[in-house]
């Protein structure tokens, strides 16, 4: 079935409204097999019907049990599903894979039935000191650990002997079926069956016992209650074997046929699609990416893999896009992940076609990702479709005001301009860098010719290997150039195009207190009322331009300045609730640098108190901040954690041995410019050993000479004669990079002058403050008056 050439992709009139879902009118999807996330068939139906065409390569690179892939077989699109998780994969195969004989598959479970069903049941009449002696002639998963927070270490921990005899018992009559293709769907009724036939399972009283769920699915971890129930297993499998005939006679009739050529699965890695895919091949992508820290699919999937015996890699696990796990992710770490993987998606995207992501957490940090993360791919943002849950899950039911229960669609589309042709010829990284340096070019010089612009950014590609490159595939780079910012004919010089941000001077918190004002003073004002999922699905969108600082939320914000006197809607406080008219644009930024106060001794100012100061300072100036490691750990200052000032790991893209960049991330802090090069490095020696810091110094010099003179350490008076005695005497003289002459120091209250001067400014001008800086600069030996 080929496609319309003559269809319009950029025609299309996105999705904007809510979709009814339906999540229990589909067989294939509702009841067939569990698993811990599954979108609404429909909507995803929808969403693939709209964007697509008969005939079209259809891609969910996060597929899990693959709605996304069956729906578009049903549709008639040819579909690709990806994902790291060989259970959601084996899952996929076999909700999709028809035309299945239905009446050999009923044969092949009566054969299980004679051999199975009376010593299944027999062993559930014996009293529990009999089973205990019961012996397992058949395998079972043995040895394989459990994630960390389990509630026992090993996957056979999880059963009692009689459901360890019953499940083996029917696995190796399963594995005895000679026909693969009914083999494989017996062993997937099988592992539909495990839910509920391991110690995690449990009932609600006043149910059917067997109407109860998995501690796995409703705790996201294997935690056994106390009050398990052993339910019969053959009883549970005859159910889910009934369950998937009626499931395949809907695929049957929906799909047949063509699943057979117009289905690939890859056990695969976001990260990695163009291993298997081919550039610029797919029509459209629909994905539902991991949220955070929510689930830990890899880590609750073990049970299942295990009895399947299905192997997860290291490697797969090191490339899960999640936060936390038994790997202990970071939010960066996953916001990373979650990056490559967009950029990945544009690779494979045809041009002109749509990209739609579904996402569901409360935390600007990842909404902000996706969105940067998708137009920093070369992806244009179009619009958020608001999607809410039908069902209402019992921890949103237990927290109306703090739990979100719908989602969101992103969506966006790859269009032709010069810097998406340019991103897919040369890469992201590449066409980043040339806007960066442009950037940084024209700012400092309030306006830049194309030959400054070169000048500045050949020594740039030559550092990083990139210049041939370039220069093969990109002529010209004035196409990029004309996309990101203006040329006047005047004087011949590029400049910023106007209402371009720059850098973001609202601090995040600013910014959210005034959309939620907004909306709450609009809610008002119309008389209605706003719930949770009200507030972040209107308030979200608004925030995709900001920076994100981690640990921010927009709860924190509410409860702040709002709360609910019913227990299900919020309104504003009575001292918060005044009309507000305001547009952002205009919006008051309030002081960059909180006022402080310094003792007057210079030799009492704190470690600390310096750190937070230079930090405050380099992040109102526009530059990116990092605090040494220890102190990100610990340390914290006028209520901030220096976690949450700092660049969590150091942006530093050249190579580093293990050594030098453990040193250099002790470094107390250091200023980095857009282009990832060090402005200031500072040390702040008020008691510590000197030598230390010097040391580290050393090892920021290897790798960028040029800082020479701008690494500073800063010391309070009382240690100016221990200083200068440690350089005079010490083996810095002479060393191979002379330290003497790069090395400069100050005083402590120099830099809490800077600051007092600096704070009563509303922005601060960058090259100012390099001054500033600059002039409270003494090199070693010259006089401190």
């Amino acid at each position: 079935m080929s496609a319309d050439k003559t269809f319009d992709y950029l025609a299309i009139k996105p999705i904007s409204t809510p979709i009814e879902p339906k999540k229990q009118g589909a067989k294939r999807h509702w009841g067939s097999h569990p698993y811990f996330t599954r979108r609404a068939w429909n909507v995803v139906q929808e969403y693939i019907r709209t964007f697509s065409q008969l005939g079209d390569v259809v891609l969910d690179p996060f597929g899990g049990t693959g709605v996304t892939a069956v729906e578009a077989l049903v549709l008639k699109r040819k579909a690709i599903h990806c994902d790291i998780n060989p259970l959601a994969n084996f899952i996929c195969s076999q909700i999709a894979v028809s035309p299945v004989d239905i009446n050999a598959f009923r044969a092949a479970f009566d054969e299980i039935e004679r051999n199975c069903k009376e010593a299944i049941n027999e062993v559930y009449t014996l009293p529990d000191a009999e089973v205990e002696n019961l012996e397992i002639v058949y395998w079972y998963p043995q040895g394989i650990r459990l994630p960390q927070n389990a509630d026992a270490e090993y996957v056979e921990q999880l059963f009692t002997q009689r459901q360890l005899f019953s499940l083996s018992l029917l696995l190796h009559h399963i594995k005895l079926i000679s026909d693969s293709r009914i083999r494989d769907l017996m062993k997937f009724t099988f592992s539909a069956t495990l839910n509920k036939t391991n110690l995690t399972f449990s009932s609600t009283r006043g149910r059917l016992a067997s109407r109860g769920n998995s501690g796995i699915m409703h705790r996201y971890r294997y935690w056994i209650p106390p009050n398990t129930l052993d339910l019969n297993v053959w009883e549970q499998f005859s159910q889910k074997f009934r369950n998937t005939v009626k499931f395949k006679l809907e695929t049957n009739l929906l799909i047949d046929q063509y699943q057979e050529h117009n289905l690939s699965i890859f056990n695969l890695s976001a990260t990695s699609l163009t291993k298997d895919i081919e550039n610029e091949s797919i029509d459209y992508i629909y994905t539902d990416p991991p949220y955070g820290q929510h689930i830990a699919y890899l880590d609750l999937s073990t049970m299942w893999n295990a009895w399947l015996d299905l192997e997860v890699t290291d490697t797969a696990r090191q490339f899960e896009a999640i936060e936390g796990g038994d790997l202990k992710k970071t939010k960066q770490e996953y916001i990373d992940l979650l990056s490559s993987s967009i950029k990945e998606m544009f690779k494979v995207l045809k041009f002109d076609r749509w990209l739609s992501i579904v996402f569901a957490h409360k935390d600007p940090a990842y909404w902000d990702a996706i969105v940067k993360s998708a137009q920093e791919a070369g992806f244009e943002y179009v619009n958020t479709a608001v999607q809410p849950s039908k069902t209402p899950s019992l921890h949103k039911r237990k927290n109306p005001l703090t739990v979100l229960s719908g989602e969101l669609v992103l969506n966006f589309r790859k269009v032709r301009n010069p810097k998406t042709i340019a991103i897919s010829k040369v890469g992201t990284n590449i066409v980043s860098l040339i806007k960066e340096v442009a950037q940084l070019t024209i700012v400092k010089n309030d306006g830049a010719s194309t030959e400054d612009i070169y000048n500045a950014l050949i020594p740039k590609l030559l550092e990083n290997g990139l210049l041939g490159e370039v220069k093969k595939q990109i002529e010209d780079i004035t196409d990029i150039l004309r996309e990101e910012f203006i040329f006047s004919d005047l004087d011949n010089l590029w400049r910023i195009k106007p209402n371009t941000k720059i850098g973001c001077f609202i601090p995040l918190e600013d910014r959210i207190r005034f959309y939620l004002m907004d909306y709450l003073n609009r809610m008002e004002r119309e008389w209605k009322k706003a719930t949770f999922d009200d507030i972040i699905l209107n308030v979200m969108p608004n925030l995709i331009n900001g920076q994100t600082p981690p640990n921010q939320t927009i709860l924190n914000v509410l409860e702040k300045i709002a709360f609910s006197s019913d227990g299900k809607h919020w309104q504003l406080s009575q001292e918060e609730g005044i009309q507000i008219e305001l547009d952002l644009g205009t919006f008051e930024v309030n002081k960059l640098l909180p006022s402080l106060t310094f003792p007057q001794d210079p030799n009492k100012i704190e470690h600390d108190a310096i750190i937070y100061a230079l930090a405050k300072i380099g992040l109102a100036a526009g530059l990116r901040v990092h605090i040494g490691k220890k102190e990100q750990g610990t340390s914290s200052w006028n209520g901030e954690a220096f976690s949450n000032l700092s660049l969590s790991k150091l942006p530093i893209q050249t190579h580093l041995q293990n050594w030098s960049r453990g040193k250099i991330q002790q470094i107390d802090l250091i200023w980095f410019d857009s282009l990832h090069d060090p402005v200031f490095a500072f040390e702040v020696e008020t008691s510590t050993s000197i030598t230390t810091g010097i040391d580290r110094f050393m090892e920021l010099l290897k790798i960028f000479p040029d800082v020479a003179k701008k690494i500073v350490l800063i010391i309070p008076p009382k240690r100016l004669r221990k200083m200068n005695q440690l350089l005079q005497e010490s083996h810095y003289i002479g060393h191979p990079l002379y330290m003497e002459n790069k090395l400069v120091y100050s005083f402590s209250d120099s830099i809490t002058k800077i600051y007092k001067t600096l704070s009563t400014k509303k922005i601060l001008d960058l090259q100012e403050v390099l001054a500033d800086i600059n002039s409270f600069l003494i090199s070693p030996g010259e006089s401190d008056n």
